[in-house]
């Protein structure tokens, strides 16, 4: 299991180094590879703006539309998807 977190780990350390790059944060990204010993594998999900990126927009998305009007449809939709499946559940387990 020790051996998992560490490639966990080792794998956001070079997301993190494909997200500054793609901030154009060289320097950052120069810093954070030496200092963190980060490995100079290319990451298997290149998207445009870095993964880390896409993930945090979707996360921030969906997270937000539990709050807030501002979201997206998909959002949205996936919210009341998720709340019809507890509905589901919660009726299954009272059965």
């Amino acid at each position: 299991m020790a051996q998992s977190n560490w490639e966990a780990d080792k794998m956001l350390d070079v997301y993190i180094h494909d997200y500054l790059l793609k901030r154009k944060l060289h320097a950052s990204a120069k810093a954070f590879m030496t200092e963190g010993k980060v490995a100079t594998d290319p990451v298997a999900i290149d998207a445009p703006g870095g993964f880390l990126f896409e993930w945090w927009s979707v996360f921030w998305d969906i997270f937000i539309a539990r709050t807030n009007e501002k979201h997206s449809e998909a959002a949205a939709a996936y919210i009341e998807v998720q709340q019809i499946k507890a509905r589901e559940q919660q009726q299954l387990q009272m059965q």
